[in-house]
């Protein structure tokens, strides 16, 4: 047979293929680019249709099934987007994308001798915009209205660690509904309540289901959406839908979820690393009633190289824009802080919390020549981190520009126990000793921090400089912020998000953009080279304090400077009402 007759055969046996079957073909034979995992999928679904011709296999692939299962979903409608419009003409109906088809299939199609589903537990983990709101959705309202065996009085829950996210999801099924004309007569839907019934019977529920919901009792799940479970400190609210399933012939807990920081919750720690042993069959007893799927850049894929996008994200070039993926990679290169969120989320690559914020040669490229003497009578805005009372204590001071293409300078004070310097010097392996020698650190008596020092050390800097406002992290200030209040205006700034993160992304922005300018205080270029950031879901970065008692570490001076330059720029901002009142304020 010629090669080309032979490549002709090929495209027509997978032509032939169910498109489950098709698509892990497909993949293993190289057509479709995908991570090992994805592969590893693909694998078992192969050799359990041959497994099933086997008497000690009790499963068989239902291809009705599995198609009953997409052409529900291929019925419903976009309610988002460029696929909900009718404009020119355009078909807003759901097209499944094989990837997608693989797993709704294999779930659906998949079953027990009796007829039941075979999986009853489904993790899937991939990148964000690629669907999984709509396709949870989809796979509620199938299981809902359509599934088979039928199922009476099918309770479904979106759960999410907030009722709010949970909403989200729940919210998708509801436009779903309204959207088809069978489905919205079928339904009956309590908007104030969020809770969507079949009028057929009220035993019939679906809602969606927070950490925070004011009650979890009672309840009888026969399906539970678990979203975003990267975000959930931990298994309870799996473990109270889970328990209440007994009853149910074919229950189903579908976990879709995006990568996340937190490697110390549920997901990182058990069923990532549950779908994982499934996969590679490196589990003693595989849980043949569980489905894995992983969609993520393999080890050693260079993060930045257009070509492995896809892995983390099979909808690219359909619901995931290439170009926003670029443009999201070129913001990480330009801002280191920003990697760890990008990766997480577009990449779908786990990754720890915190990650290195300024780079060594972008602070020495912001090094001045000034000294202090040439801020005499120059307006500023202090800031101070106190410590412990045995530890390092920093105060700094940022200085407005007073003429266009005038950098914001810094002035630093930094306070330690004279007693607690070799010691100190031992556990941290920095030069506290000689920098203490050199007047960059204030020696105090004792080996505690008389915190007297500092509010004559603040007073002193009052009378060189005119100081604008005091920012301050209330912890432990209380005394030092009773005693000033009356001389300086005293602005309270907690160490969260809000209104951190505003904070440290002008500081970083005025960084890399040169606007700011130092002396080369050794101190604070240590402290920067140890500063860690960590983000939250919405992208807001902090910088984060680290474990003193086993990194040596410290960030002080860092913290001090991020929050005395932010409210500095604020104060230039709103000019001329910032100070229209003085007193005592929090923000």
């Amino acid at each position: 047979m010629r090669r080309n007759d032979a490549r002709l055969v090929a495209l027509a046996l997978v032509v032939a293929m169910h498109p489950v079957t098709a698509y892990a073909h497909d993949v293993l034979e190289g057509r479709v680019v995908a991570c090992r995992y994805v592969k590893l999928a693909c694998r078992r679904h192969m050799a359990d249709l041959k497994r099933q011709e086997t008497a000690s296999f009790p499963y068989r692939f239902d291809e009705s099934r599995a198609d009953h299962a997409i052409a529900f979903v291929e019925q419903l409608r976009h309610t988002k987007g460029k696929w909900a419009s009718r404009y020119g003409g355009r078909d807003t109906r759901i097209r499944l994308e094989p990837w997608q088809k693989f797993h709704i299939g294999s779930i659906f199609g998949w079953r027990r001798l009796d007829g039941t589903r075979r999986f009853r537990r489904a993790y899937i983990e991939v990148a964000r915009k690629n669907g999984k709101t709509t396709e949870g959705a989809a796979i509620a309202n199938y299981v809902f209205f359509a599934d088979r065996p039928r199922e009476e009085g099918p309770e479904i829950y979106f759960a999410a660690t907030k009722q709010e996210q949970a909403a989200l999801g729940w919210r998708e099924a509801q436009m779903q509904i309204l959207g088809h004309p069978t489905l919205a007569k079928l339904a009956k839907v309590y908007e104030s309540k969020q809770i969507i019934t079949l009028r057929s019977t009220k035993a019939a529920r679906m809602r969606p289901l927070g950490r925070d919901s004011k009650s979890e009792d009672g309840l009888n799940p026969h399906f539970a959406l678990i979203d975003e479970y990267h975000a959930h400190p931990d298994g309870s609210l799996i473990e109270v839908l889970e328990s209440g399933m007994g009853a149910r012939r074919q229950p189903l807990t579908l976990i879709i979820t995006t990568a996340g920081t937190n490697m110390m919750g549920p997901c990182y720690q058990q069923e990532r690393p549950m779908a994982i042993g499934i996969l590679e069959g490196s589990i003693g007893v595989i849980p043949e009633d569980t489905f894995a799927i992983i969609y993520t850049l393999d080890q050693g894929d260079d993060w930045t190289d257009p070509d492995v996008w896809i892995k983390a994200n099979p909808n690219l070039g359909v619901s995931v824009n290439p170009e926003y993926i670029e443009s999201r990679v070129k913001l990480a290169l330009a801002s280191p802080a920003k990697q760890n969120d990008i990766k997480t989320k577009n990449l779908n690559v786990w990754t720890q919390a915190a990650t290195r914020w300024i780079t060594d040669e972008r602070w020495l490229a912001c090094k001045g020549s000034y000294t202090e003497d040439d801020l005499l009578g120059r307006r500023c805005v202090m800031a101070f981190d106190l410590s412990s009372t045995t530890d390092l204590t920093a105060i700094v001071l940022a200085f407005r520009p007073t003429k266009p293409g005038e950098r914001w300078r810094f002035v630093y004070r930094f306070f330690m126990p004279e007693e607690n310097l070799l010691e100190r010097e031992r556990e941290d392996k920095v030069p506290y000793t000689q920098w203490a020698e050199q007047g960059l650190i204030i020696t105090t008596p004792g080996n505690i921090i008389d915190y007297d020092f500092i509010e004559q050390e603040i007073c002193a800097l009052g009378v060189r400089y005119v100081i604008d406002e005091i920012i301050y992290d209330p912890w432990k200030a209380q005394e030092i912020v009773n005693h000033l209040s009356g001389q300086f205006t005293m602005v309270q700034c907690a160490q969260r998000y809000n209104p951190m993160a505003p904070y440290s992304d002008t500081f970083e922005k005025k960084v890399l953009a040169r606007e700011v300018e130092h002396d080369g205080n050794p101190i604070i270029r240590w402290m920067i080279a140890c500063t860690e950031v960590k983000s939250d879901r919405q992208g807001n970065i902090m910088p984060m304090k680290p474990r003193r008692e086993t990194t040596g570490k410290r960030i002080d001076g860092v913290v001090a400077s991020v929050m005395a330059l932010g409210r500095g720029v604020v104060l230039v901002e709103a000019e001329p009402s910032a100070y229209e009142e003085r007193g005592l304020l929090t923000i």
